[in-house]
């Protein structure tokens, strides 16, 4: 400690304390080690939510430093690469997520594991994780290997479960979290299915069918983040893409990220069932990948064909630039 600060913290605890008896002096000065302590908190939460002037008003910054009163259960995770572990904050078992994480420590544990190798492979690409869930990737990309994370979800319990995970791996500094749903507009207030936290979706219904019941979420374009991207700094990325049903939104509403930052993958969920229902939003996503020369491949960096989208393409694929697929990424 500096003998300026040194001083100025003797000054304080003389002016505010003066010279009273020994017992209260005591008092007196921990109450200004507390007040010194909190207000270093709130300038760092300050610096952690207020991160640019531009931002549309319909994207919900959350503070990574915000006290949380909810009961939450949080565990460590196995070690993946003999060297990564972190936490990860869960709901109760009948979510299926949360209860493969509860029972395994881990969820996608290889999926995980190659995002891990290619970042490590890769140190210049940060991550962006949208449909993050519980944060099983995030806490992995962010809390352990330390690796910038913007985080995307709009449902309220997941948020609270990454907040209060990123508070144990102290990794605020690391982190951008947004509670929004992603879709072709940006301020929509939509309502999210019925189901397990792990499995809802948004349900496009207009405002006026709306109930008090109804989980209400508040939806952005992906280009609403680019000024989150600049302030940050980043000018490559990986993004993991998990929202059932609006995968589509993130070449519809992205033509700003994806012309000005390097997104060198996209790691995408492929539902079966989804893409039937969903087919001509699918084939949209091929059309847009293919027309920005990115090639699919699968889990092991076969090549997939553009044909066969619909019929044997896995339930993940990864999206990757061709420039880079023999280069850096495979």
């Amino acid at each position: 400690m500096s003998r300026q600060r040194t001083g100025r913290i003797r000054y304080n605890i003389i002016r505010f304390c003066g010279t009273p008896q020994p017992y209260l002096y005591t008092v007196c000065v921990l109450f200004l080690i507390v007040d010194l302590l909190m207000n270093k908190q709130r300038q760092q939460s300050t610096q952690n939510t207020l991160i640019v002037s531009s931002l549309s008003s319909a994207v919900n910054l959350i503070d990574p430093d915000e006290i949380l009163i909810s009961n939450i259960t949080c565990i460590k995770t196995k070690s993946l690469l003999n060297l990564y572990n972190t936490t990860i904050c869960i709901h109760n078992s009948s979510d299926h997520v949360s209860n493969k994480v509860a029972k395994r420590h881990i969820w996608e544990e290889d999926y995980i594991t190659q995002l891990l190798q290619i970042l490590i492979r890769n140190p210049y690409l940060d991550m962006i994780d949208i449909g993050a869930n519980i944060g099983s990737y995030t806490m992995f990309t962010a809390g352990a290997l330390g690796r910038f994370t913007l985080v995307v979800d709009c449902y309220r319990p997941n948020i609270e479960r990454i907040i209060r995970a990123v508070q144990i791996q102290k990794v605020q500094h690391r982190v951008v979290i947004v509670e929004n749903a992603l879709y072709s507009k940006s301020g929509e207030y939509l309502k999210l299915s019925n189901n397990e936290p792990s499995g809802k979706y948004l349900v496009n219904e207009s405002r006026t069918d709306l109930t008090n019941k109804d989980i209400v979420v508040k939806t952005i374009q992906f280009d609403d983040l680019y000024p989150i991207l600049i302030e940050k700094r980043v000018r490559a990325a990986i993004i993991k893409i998990d929202v059932k049903g609006a995968q589509h939104y993130l070449c519809e509403t992205g033509s700003k990220i994806f012309d000005h930052i390097d997104i060198q993958v996209v790691m995408m969920e492929w539902d079966h069932d989804m893409r039937k229902t969903y087919k001509k939003q699918y084939q949209s996503i091929v059309d847009c990948f293919t027309q920005r020369y990115y090639v699919t491949a699968d889990k092991k960096c076969t090549l997939l064909h553009s044909i066969n989208w619909e019929t044997t393409w896995p339930e993940n694929i990864y999206w990757i630039k061709q420039i880079n697929f023999r280069k850096n990424i495979c």
